[in-house]
């Protein structure tokens, strides 16, 4: 028997391909609501909400079994009475249904969509939308978070296709299916550009327009405002008769909103009248108040409300001011992040903090967009953050009250202070239920009284009552009264309260999840995945999955992505006061191990030509993640750069100088802020240096050459290096050598001392040969050619191309192949023999295509060939090529970017 289920339109069931008559709406609202869900767990609380809203009767938790069971049985004909069956599982307090992308088709539509750039995937990924998820049911559960974060999947992912079918120049086929998405959600800016751009491409140049005329009456009727940087770009793109440059990104880095805010009415009225238009200031509120308050609840509710006048997008970044580790976001990073989301390439962004203000400020510009900056220290570190584009509204949090802020930038103040006994009791009723809270006023009064007020603390209160349905609140109150420390709570420090309401939600956690909240104290953040946490307790993933959906539901730990867990700070606090000394200490070093391996195993399956690092087995109790290739690889090291920058830092403060080092190799040629990858080699030079290993004191050293050279610090890259090699030649180090002089001499290169190019080249040339290798022989002969090639010696310059060829057909490697070309293609360039050399250098593109873009191959090919062209007499061609060339260069290397910016700008 084989059932499927659809959500991505009408809520269909089919069994062996006939629809399954599901009967009653409740039926159907139950079965949406754990399909929405992808497979993970629903609480009971949560589908009694969604079945009868704010009124449920007293038999609610009765109805939701009935219903359960009604609908196993639905989908399993001739199951017994007591059997669970399949399809339908118990899950902690709620349910879940065991499905997976072979049966539904919202985890369809992820599994395309996540396995990278496909066009035909994406394709294949929205055609699977008949229509708004769960399209006939009513309005109640089609307002939930997770289904309105259905519809900004499908927008992102509609989006995407078109990006890559701009880039693939296969408008026509995507056209049907983006339009579609863009008729559904005719509010999407961003979308609206891109079918803009589609039809422009297609050579459908009066649709565009016309599409930009509707979107703009749209804008006007409905929301009084203008349309947004994007589409304004696409517009004049389209007027002048110029469609080349893509749009800019638009980010969407909001958290998920809270499923059951409740409260705050006055402050949220304050707050929505906030209204910038597309020609007043920069709007700038500041929520303040102690922690555990809701300031972050309130910011992100706030933001999710208003999100829809903002077209260009939303920024969001957690500056940690107030981690109890104490490592807080600079402003430099947090720039960078910013940048990073905005789309400039991270080659492009300079090393100073002001400077990287004033490009943020002049990459925001003409967009309206909303910022959110959560948990700020204090003024200055958000000041440079702010943008000064008109229209854009910007939402700080801190536990300080930011009056220079509202001084100095006329920034709105508000202030949140603990919630009174009627907010508190509806902040209690929308998680319990009004009925069960309205039975028992004096028992929510003394919960309310023992946690002060404090949403946090209500939070932790609630979650742990909503998984005893059956249990009075009296009794829970009782309990409260009893709980150790509960004589403090007359005190006005929050987190007084605030710990003994955590220790009264502590001492009910199994024992797994219970080790799990202690242990992840010490975890460095700003997140945390479940393999991670299963090596830092100690623990087999299974049972970390279900711990952590434990402290999860207990409001102990959130999930800010699917996947991805973070404490609150005074949670964090909490479990470090609970976390015994040695045991943190072997947790700690569970925890390096398990990031150590992992990213050494990833680091190598992405680029299996690095320098392996010495990695001894780990510590007993951790099971490092492994990827199953090259992509996967990457995009787990992408998703964890920074916990592993934060990692460095774990270990240097606690003297573990070993992995200050090996992780910071983990993170080299992953794109690190100059400034910070030049940190972690710092740390990794002292550490080196403390352990005396001249081996590691000599690679941490030509690190600092490398990332010196990427932003043309040419002296201090010199310095770097020289160090390195008299290291490596003191020890004898054979390769460390070669690689050094091939630095040395890429580095005189950038200075055109290419004499000096040739004779490190020809030193490095001199130990590969007798090495026996043919890779390093490879990598110096390439110097070597490419020296000779710019100094006129031809002759010799061919011959180092032809060993190339020699050594790339032993090696089997499509890069060497690729280089030699290079080599001889512009030595036929220099010799004026362009035909010739432009064949050169397309079988370099044809080789190099794909293969470590990040090392700027593909960059350098293209270059040449524009030269080649121009040099031919076709400067349309060339022009073509260095855009290509300029496309590549902005992600990797800003001298090489500002050369072809010269070239082009050189053409008529």
């Amino acid at each position: 028997m084989t059932i499927r289920f659809e959500v991505l339109g009408p809520l269909r069931v089919r069994r062996d391909g006939r629809d399954v008559e599901l009967g009653k709406s409740q039926l159907r609202v139950l079965l949406g609501a754990l399909l929405v869900a992808g497979g993970r767990p629903v609480t009971v609380t949560e589908l009694i909400d969604v079945t009868w809203g704010d009124a449920p009767p007293e038999t609610a938790l009765n109805g939701i079994q009935r219903n359960v069971n009604f609908l196993r049985r639905l989908l399993e004909p001739g199951l017994a009475p007591r059997d669970p069956g399949h399809w339908l599982v118990h899950s902690g307090n709620g349910y879940r249904i065991a499905v997976t992308e072979e049966n539904l088709d919202l985890l369809r539509f992820r599994e395309l969509t996540r396995q990278g750039a496909d066009a035909e995937r994406f394709t294949q990924a929205l055609r699977l939308w008949q229509g708004p998820v769960l399209a006939d049911l009513d309005a109640r559960i089609r307002e939930l978070p997770v289904v309105v974060g259905l519809d900004r999947e499908y927008q992102e992912a509609a989006r995407r296709l078109a990006d890559l079918a701009l880039e693939a120049g296969a408008a026509d086929r995507v056209l049907p299916v983006v339009r579609q998405a863009a008729d559904r959600h005719p509010m999407d800016e961003a979308l609206q550009a891109r079918v803009m751009s589609l039809l422009a491409a297609a050579g459908r140049q009066g649709e565009a327009l016309d599409v930009y005329r509707r979107a703009t009456e749209r804008l006007a009727d409905e929301l009084g405002v203008r349309p947004g940087s994007e589409l304004r770009d696409v517009h004049r793109k389209l007027l002048s008769q110029d469609a080349e440059e893509p749009a800019p990104p638009r980010p969407a880095q909001l958290p998920p909103d809270l499923a059951v805010f409740a409260g705050r009415e006055a402050e949220l009225a304050d707050v929505l009248a906030v209204r910038p238009t597309g020609t007043s200031p920069v709007v700038i509120s500041a929520i303040g108040g102690m922690a555990g308050i809701g300031k972050t609840t309130l910011a992100v509710h706030w933001a999710h409300r208003v999100a829809a006048r903002f077209p260009d997008g939303q920024l969001y970044l957690n500056l940690r001011g107030f981690d109890p580790s104490g490592r807080t976001m600079e402003p430099g990073d947090a720039l960078v992040r910013m940048l990073g989301a905005l789309g400039v390439p991270e080659s492009r962004i300079p090393a100073g903090r002001g400077a990287k203000a004033a490009l943020f400020r002049s990459s925001i510009w003409g967009r309206r967009m909303l910022v959110v900056l959560d948990n700020v220290r204090d003024e200055q570190h958000v000041r440079d953050l702010l943008p000064a584009s008109p229209g854009c509204l910007v939402i700080v949090t801190s536990r300080n009250s930011l009056a220079g802020l509202i001084a100095a930038e006329g920034a709105t103040a508000v202030t949140l202070d603990v919630l009174d006994g009627e907010e508190a009791c509806a902040f209690l009723a929308r998680r319990l239920g009004a009925r069960r809270v309205d039975a028992e006023p004096e028992a929510v009064a003394a919960i309310v009284a023992c946690c002060g007020g404090l949403p946090l603390a209500l939070a932790v209160v609630a979650a742990r009552a909503a998984l005893r349905p059956r249990q009075s609140l009296l009794d829970i109150a009782n309990e409260l009264r009893s709980s150790r420390g509960l004589d403090a709570f007359v005190s006005p420090d929050p987190s007084v309260s605030a710990r003994a309401v955590f220790s009264w939600s502590y001492t009910e956690l199994s024992p797994a999840a219970a080790r799990l909240f202690r242990t992840l104290a010490i975890h460095p953040g700003p997140d945390v995945t479940a393999p991670a946490a299963a090596s830092l307790a100690g623990i087999g993933l299974d049972e970390a999955v279900t711990a952590l959906a434990e402290l999860t539901t207990g409001n102990l730990l959130g999930e800010t992505t699917p996947g991805r867990f973070q404490f609150h700070d005074l949670l964090r606090a909490y479990a470090g006061e609970l976390l015994d000394p040695g045991a943190a200490g072997e947790a700690r070093q569970r925890m390096l191990d398990h990031y150590l391996h992992s990213a050494g195993h990833a680091k190598l399956a992405m680029l299996p030509d690095a320098v392996p690092v010495p990695l001894g087995p780990p510590a007993a109790g951790v099971i490092p993640e492994r990827a199953a290739g090259p992509d996967e690889a990457l995009a787990w090291l992408r998703a964890e750069l920074w916990v592993l920058i934060e990692a460095v830092g774990v270990a240097g403060a606690h003297g573990y100088d070993q992995y200050v080092w090996k992780l910071t190799w983990s993170t080299s040629r992953m794109s690190v802020p100059v400034e910070t990858e030049a940190h972690l080699l710092t740390m990794s030079l002292a550490a080196a240096e403390r352990l005396g290993d001249d081996t590691v004191i000599a690679r941490m050293l030509h690190g600092l050459s490398i990332a010196t050279y990427r932003v043309n610090r040419l002296d201090e890259a010199m310095r770097y290096s020289l160090r390195s090699l008299e290291l490596a030649e003191r020890h004898d180090n054979g390769p460390a050598q070669i690689r050094l002089l091939v630095t040395l001499g890429q580095i005189h290169e950038r200075g055109e001392r290419f004499d000096l190019l040739t004779e490190y080249a020809a030193r490095a040339l001199a130990i590969a040969l007798p090495s026996g290798e043919p890779a390093l022989e490879s990598l110096a002969r390439a110097s070597l050619g490419w020296g000779y090639a710019n100094t006129g010696a031809y002759e010799q310059a061919f011959e180092q191309g032809r060993l190339m060829m020699e050594l790339a057909e032993k090696l089997d490697s499509r890069r060497d192949r690729g280089t030699a070309f290079q080599i001889i293609g512009l030595c036929h360039l220099r010799l004026g023999e362009h035909h010739t050399a432009i064949a050169c250098f397309r079988e370099s593109l044809d080789l190099v295509h794909d293969i470590d873009e990040e090392l700027g191959e593909w960059a350098v090919v293209w270059t040449l060939l524009g030269d080649a062209y121009l040099a031919s007499g076709d400067p349309d061609a060339a022009r073509w090529s260095w855009r290509e060339a300029v496309t590549i260069a902005e992600e990797l290397d800003p001298w090489m970017t500002d050369r072809i910016r010269a070239k082009l700008n050189s053409l008529p």
